[in-house]
């Protein structure tokens, strides 16, 4: 399995941004718009029930007055909610402003001829912005060549069959979901013929009806296939909205009929409000369906936390993520850059990232300092909700670096059980070679002096000169013998660096070398902690024994020891070098155990050809003065 680099720095403060070109979202105009916005839709609001009480054309006027305070009202307050609710801005701008043309349709209830025609006439341009804003539901733009198509053929419609009836016609037809009237309703203020034609009366009506019905028919339809072919993400925000939209054609066609075969039927009226009372639910539809977003993304955040609690691998999370986001064909890939292969999956195998075209939108995921890390590719449905696609990416990333940070603490205990474990076969194997040098060396011959001391006692009284010799000869071996005692005890803690210090005792150790060496100490303090000293002082010995076995042809070491903040040895030689990553004996591991053991670490620098630099580091505070 491949997680995300391990390497790479700022891991847990990621960032989620697209990939894929970013669509329009709108801007967030919450502030003195947006309230101004909300004052002008009470006012026409406020305007609409007033024409239409006063207007004397209903029997009803206050529940008359009602239902345009809905017609109007209610698109403009979802409008207002969408208006500041990103990506909804532009679709929230529309539906408000949909909502304000609602509000002089109203003006079709009142008894001035003027009044009544205006209204009459903006019912027909409202309805166009009306279809164009139910197509552009989310985003507030056309997507699709049909949609746009679908508007053109509905601004033509009015353009040529409506319209011009304003001009000719004598009266408008009623009853209508804007009028209440029938025989009292005023003339058309708008004609500019003396005779109405007659194509007015018979032929437009029917032809135009049919037209809005095939209109109306291919909104539904185009919702439908929306809706089918849509992504579980699509359906959440646009069945609301498609279910409204069939039951307005079902309810527009039975009023066109009902209306041609008994205009007087009590059922016209209730059709005809119906139609018009459809609009604020379909405002309301468009509220269901981003509602139901929000909950989704909701619920979606909560299913991350739940599914991401335990610590997942990558395969894991890309499952969590999918099964949150819905979006069972979510993928996730890491970046390995170009040298190591691009994109790769959690398996380690190279991916390539879906292009803009097809229906895949792709997130990538940085670092810190804008590294990528990641990408997520999933439903396009989710570019325009960028900010549950962040939440998810960081929960993403948590997870991941969660599961890196434990499977570098399982390794580190790993090495730490590795370690302890040679560091006891290392003091084993020390007390042993004491144990023989001990036997092998100062034993024997403490053992040996023992025999010429009675040997000596046996010559004294009958060979005097012999036993004065012999007694000569164990005086200088009993000198040997503690030469040989001293350097034991200096290998296992040099009296040196007991009473002076690691630079002394360094110091000491070069002139003692077989091969040419020097010391070079540079802002060393006189004392540090005795561990400290050690581990430096053991370190450093042992890589110069290592040069004089080993590096050949070398013909000086140098021994490098300083103090930044950071304690430092370095021991250099100008041998033939060798490939660290092939060569790495007991010494070393040694070495690195020991300074791991008081925080440091070691490092090898060599190459064929090249000498050896062997490091070490780590961060030691003063220790008591010693001396």
């Amino acid at each position: 399995m491949q997680g995300p680099d391990s390497s790479a720095p700022g891991i847990a403060a990621a960032s989620a941004r697209s990939l894929t070109p970013a669509r329009d979202a709108g801007h967030d105009d919450s502030g003195p718009s947006l309230l101004l916005a909300g004052a002008a839709g009470l006012a026409l609001t406020v305007l609409a029930v007033v024409v239409t009480v006063t207007g004397g054309l209903s029997a009803h006027p206050w529940l008359a007055g009602a239902g345009r305070a809905a017609i109007v009202a209610v698109p403009i307050a979802v409008g207002l909610y969408a208006w500041h609710r990103q990506p909804y801005s532009r679709f929230g701008r529309m539906l408000v402003a949909v909502g304000a043309g609602w509000s002089v349709t109203a003006l079709a209830g009142s008894n001035d001829a003027v009044l009544y025609s205006t209204g009459r006439v903006a019912a027909w341009a409202v309805e166009v912005a009306f279809l164009y804003t139910v197509l552009a539901f989310p985003s507030g733009r056309l997507t699709g060549r049909v949609d746009r198509a679908l508007v053109a053929v509905a601004a033509l419609l009015i353009i040529v069959s409506y319209l011009p009836t304003a001009l000719l016609a004598n009266r408008y037809p009623t009853p209508s979901p804007w009028t209440e009237c029938r025989a009292a309703c005023p003339d058309n203020a708008f004609q500019i013929v003396d005779a109405e034609p007659r194509f007015v009366v018979h032929g437009l009506p029917a032809a135009r009806e049919l037209m809005t019905m095939l209109l109306f028919l291919g909104v539904a339809t185009v919702l439908a296939r929306r809706v089918r072919t849509a992504t579980h993400l699509t359906r959440i925000t646009l069945t609301p909205v498609l279910i409204v939209a069939t039951v307005r054609l079902v309810v527009y066609a039975a009023a066109i009929a009902v209306r041609r075969a008994t205009p007087d039927a009590p059922a016209v009226d209730v059709l005809a409000w119906t139609l018009a009372l459809l609009i604020p639910v379909m405002a309301i539809g468009f509220l269901v369906g981003l509602v139901r977003w929000r909950m989704f993304a909701a619920g979606a955040l909560e299913r991350l936390a739940k599914g991401l609690h335990d610590h997942p691998d990558a395969r894991r999370v890309r499952s969590v993520l999918a099964q949150a986001l819905g979006d069972p064909s979510l993928r996730l890939a890491y970046w390995r850059g170009k040298a190591g292969g691009g994109w790769v999956d959690p398996d380690g195998q190279r991916v390539e990232l879906p292009a803009p075209s097809q229906r895949r939108s792709v997130t990538g995921i940085y670092d810190a300092d804008g590294r990528r890390l990641a990408a997520i590719v999933h439903d396009d449905a989710l570019r325009a909700h960028p900010d549950l696609v962040d939440a998810a990416a960081t929960f993403a990333i948590m997870a991941l670096e969660n599961e890196r940070l434990g499977a570098q603490v399982e390794s580190s205990l790993r090495e730490v059980r590795d370690s302890r474990a040679r560091i006891q076969a290392t003091a084993d194997e020390e007390r042993r070679r004491i144990e023989r040098d001990l036997h092998d060396g100062a034993q024997q011959r403490l053992v040996g002096l023992r025999l010429k001391l009675e040997l000596a006692e046996e010559l004294m009284p009958s060979d005097l000169e012999r036993g004065r010799k012999l007694l000569h000869e164990i005086g200088d071996e009993t000198v040997e013998a503690l030469e040989e005692v001293r350097s034991l005890a200096h290998g296992v803690y040099p009296a040196l660096l007991a009473r002076q210090g690691l630079a002394e005792a360094l110091r000491e150790a070069t002139l003692r070398s077989p091969l040419p060496a020097r010391l070079e100490a540079e802002g060393i303090r006189r004392r540090y902690p005795q561990l400290v000293e050690t581990a430096f002082y053991f370190c450093a010995l042992e890589a110069m024994q290592n040069a004089t076995k080993h590096a050949f042809g070398a013909t000086e070491v140098l021994v490098a020891l300083s103090d930044d903040g950071i304690l430092r040895f370095e021991v250099r030689d100008d041998g033939g070098g060798f490939d660290p990553a092939i060569t790495s004996g007991a010494g070393l591991s040694n070495m690195r155990d020991r300074l791991a053991a008081v925080g440091g670490e070691l490092t090898v620098l060599s190459a064929v050809g090249h000498g050896t630099r062997v490091i070490g580091t780590a961060r030691a505070a003063p220790g008591p003065d010693r001396s």
